[in-house]
């Protein structure tokens, strides 16, 4: 069919559902990824600090390499070439890369994985609060409905019920809110960048930086841990597919959507969490825990309502 026949807002809405899908996609290996952490916290001595360091680290070598054979030298360094940009790159690659790392690996370290995506969760907020004092305006009724559906269902999910389970030591909120705030910045700042770099160089650089100064603090060389199989393709999952696959999807995802949009399908993180625990480690939810499954992807479907009544114009193609 030619395009002229289609609908005017037939490749923004390609757009946004491309958006949708590679956002869920990330969230899904990040709940995934949060389970394994636990795993490794519990049963082996691996420590925080030497995870990200590790995690890091490679995921930055084997996603510039890449970048580098596929794309070249010269779109590898573009964003090197400008003060203003490599200012940027190293600003997000500490307090948004890194530190969206740091804050949540130290949550499930002074929690567990549930509250540390509980406490994340409230970084639709601080979404919402920024965008709206950047428009002067109010949050509209359904941005205000769909952060509470959300976050109320992800409780309900979480807790199933019992808020007691709420009730974490201070260290684990602290670093939560911390981890909602590295989160907020994970998803606003790098936009000018990706637009204009592109999102491999990015995303490359940024877990390169931030292995590096994590390796000053923890060498991988120090405290390595013993390596049998399992330990192997545990990491092999933490450092690929929850590493470089699930950002790479993610910061591609965020030029195609809006901010509030792509913070509140983060709810997809709990979900599968929770989904993985029943299917292969045998816990189940009440009726509660189901409740807050349906409010959290209703969420989904109410923020997408404005997008039906007017033409999107995506940010670019």
């Amino acid at each position: 069919m030619s395009d002229k026949l289609l609908p005017p807002n037939t490749s923004a809405s390609r757009l946004r559902r491309k958006g949708i899908i590679l956002s869920l996609s990330s969230q899904i290996l990040w709940g995934t990824a949060g389970n394994v952490a636990q795993y490794l916290f519990n049963t082996t001595n691996m420590t925080v600090n030497w995870i990200i360091s590790f995690r890091l680290l490679l995921a930055g070598i084997i996603l510039l390499g890449f970048t580098w054979m596929t794309h070249g030298a010269k779109y590898v360094m573009a964003v090197w070439h400008g003060f203003k940009s490599s200012v940027s790159l190293l600003v997000f690659s500490i307090l948004a890369m890194l530190g969206i790392q740091l804050t949540y690996f130290m949550t499930i370290k002074y929690s567990n994985a549930a509250t540390a995506t509980v406490l994340q969760f409230t970084s639709p907020v601080l979404i919402i609060g920024y965008v709206a004092l950047k428009r002067r305006k109010l949050p509209n009724f359904i941005e205000t409905w769909t952060v509470l559906f959300a976050v109320i269902g992800t409780v309900l999910l979480i807790t199933q019920g019992n808020l007691s389970v709420l009730s974490v030591p201070l260290p684990a909120v602290i670093w939560g809110l911390l981890l909602a705030v590295s989160d907020s910045l994970y998803i606003l700042m790098p936009i000018k960048l990706l637009h204009d770099y592109g999102t491999l160089p990015i995303v490359a650089w940024s877990f390169l930086i931030g292995g590096i100064i994590m390796n000053f603090i923890q060498p991988i060389w120090v405290g390595f841990p013993p390596v049998n199989w399992t330990t192997f393709w545990i990491l092999f999952f933490m450092v690929v597919p929850a590493t470089v696959f699930a950002y790479l999807m993610e910061l591609q995802s965020i030029p195609l959507l809006p901010p509030v949009t792509i913070s509140l399908l983060q709810a997809a993180e709990p979900i599968s969490a929770t989904l993985i625990a029943v299917l292969f480690m045998g816990v189940s939810f009440n009726w509660v825990g189901t409740l807050g499954i349906i409010l959290v992807i209703a969420t989904v479907f109410i923020e997408s309502i404005p997008y039906h009544k007017k033409p999107i114009k995506p940010k670019h193609s």
